[in-house]
């Protein structure tokens, strides 16, 4: 049965409590009005019984005789049962981990709470170099691997077998349904929200869902900011006086007379929009689009600057100018945030790369090449895989419809644009989907009231079925 309700975005923190990832803001969104108002979009500070540890494991797990190096995890056993408590993993997303807390599903199975930092991210960075040549141990399966040994390091310690429960959102929604794929003798049952298990290519329905969503439940969002997309394109068209005015409006000096400076500005400009609907913020983007009408008919420059102004206000003044968004920020090996490792992830395994199209909202000539051609440039034309390595991530894993699986909840939004790789249908009876309908509800639960609460219960009857099985299972093998 496919459920159809609402989650509250407390009680999904209180259930899965959240590392890094896209669930919360990217790194490059935090210093403006969404994140003042907003610090449930922020990763929260974590108590004092999350204890920091590491483990060293192998660069590359299919030479475990090679290098290692320290991979940072935290525990929390406030709340677990050391003598029959389960396990409860959150996995590791694309940014740092900052720790792990007893939440409310934690309390109701008396778990330990764990939580793995994604190896080429926060302090897990092996030997701190991210060259093209150490960049080749940044997958998905060497994150999986790294995972499970984090799991067993944690079991080897403990007096029986315990059972474990993975968690995430988003990115790490997908390697939690990859984790229980992977390794079903390792991990008895996941949670996935939001997550992207399907590795799109040419990623177009991103910007089909952001317009459909805007649009709701008043038409007209969608057409202005196709008007304001229009606007940049002819100052574009109009010179390099004005196209880098245009630039200079979003903040993006720096990306003023770059190689790929143009296909990195319309990526920009296209997300920080995008991002609004994601988020749970779609209202406050359409009522700033509204702005520059009220007066008279805008022209070009004021659809411009009102749209630079917005950007600015609501995801901070250095949006533009992120490394996120400039490739050549992003050829920096030195740089130790997040971006050039997930670009890699992109590029390499995952791509969800969103080129324009004829009635998009973003730049209609943003082509797939030109997405593709940012991979190359960053990192070079043998690091790039044929179509972004999708092929091969969704042949391993599945993709939206081939799991072959259980006990994975699944768990989507109606306005969030991600959820078209996700699976978006419940697949078998023991594959559980639950969709979360209602008007502002962003990625991972973002902007969902708080008095909504069916698919929460939903997921936790699953988890709790779960367990309870697994636990019996255990013992009966212990006999």
């Amino acid at each position: 049965m496919v459920y159809r309700g609402p989650i509250t975005l407390a009680v999904l923190l209180g259930l899965t409590r959240g590392v890094a990832g896209l669930r919360w803001l990217p790194e490059h969104a935090r210093s403006g009005a969404i994140a003042a108002g907003s610090p449930d979009l922020l990763p929260p500070t974590y108590p004092s019984t999350s204890v920091l540890k590491t483990l060293d494991v192998p660069l590359d797990h299919s030479n475990p005789n090679g290098r290692t190096f320290p991979l940072r995890y935290f525990v929390d056993d406030s709340c677990w049962d050391a003598k029959d408590g389960p396990i409860f993993v959150e996995m590791g997303g694309e940014g740092p981990a900052s720790g792990a807390r007893c939440g409310s599903l934690h309390k109701t199975h008396s778990a330990l709470a764990v939580a793995v930092e994604h190896r080429f991210y926060g302090g897990s960075i092996p030997f701190n170099d991210r060259t093209v040549a150490n960049l080749k141990y940044l997958s998905v399966e060497q994150n999986l691997a790294d995972t499970a040994a984090v799991i067993e390091a944690i079991q080897k310690n403990l007096t029986s077998k315990r059972v474990v429960m993975n968690f995430g959102g988003s990115y790490s929604g997908a390697t939690a349904a990859w984790f229980r794929i992977a390794y079903p003798e390792v991990t008895h049952g996941t949670s996935s929200s939001s997550g992207v298990v399907n590795a799109i290519l040419n990623f177009t329905e991103f910007d089909q869902l952001v317009a459909a969503a805007i649009d709701r439940p008043k038409a007209g969002c969608a057409a202005r900011l196709r008007a304001v997309t229009a606007a940049f394109e002819r100052a574009f068209a109009a010179g390099e006086a004005q196209k880098n005015a245009a630039k200079e409006a979003m903040g993006a000096k720096n990306l003023v007379g770059t190689t790929m400076g143009d296909a990195d500005f319309w990526y920009m400009q296209a997300d920080g929009a995008a991002m609004m609907d994601q988020y749970g913020h779609k209202a406050q983007l359409c009522d700033a689009l509204e702005i520059p009408y009220t007066k008279h008919q805008p022209t070009d420059a004021d659809l411009i600057a009102n749209f630079g102004a917005t950007i600015k206000k609501f995801w901070g003044d250095d949006f533009g100018a992120s490394c996120f968004y400039d490739s050549e920020c992003l050829k920096d090996t030195s740089r130790v945030d997040m971006a050039r490792s997930w670009r890699w992830q992109k590029c390499t395994e995952l791509a969800y790369l969103q080129p324009g199209y004829s009635g998009s909202l973003r730049h209609a000539a943003l082509s797939l090449d030109q997405l593709v051609e940012q991979c190359v440039y960053v990192f070079g034309e043998d690091a790039v895989p044929p179509n972004c390595g999708t092929e091969k991530t969704n042949a391993r894993y599945g993709g939206a419809t081939g799991i072959t699986a259980t006990k994975i909840v699944f768990l989507d939004y109606s306005d969030d644009p991600w959820q078209m790789a996700s699976v978006r249908k419940q697949l078998s009876p023991s594959l559980p989907y639950c969709f979360t309908e209602c008007d502002g509800c962003g990625h991972c639960g973002a902007g969902v009231p708080p008095t909504v609460t069916k698919c929460a219960d939903i997921e936790a009857k699953y988890i709790g079925e779960w367990v309870a099985e697994a636990k019996a299972e255990l013992r009966k093998a212990q006999v």
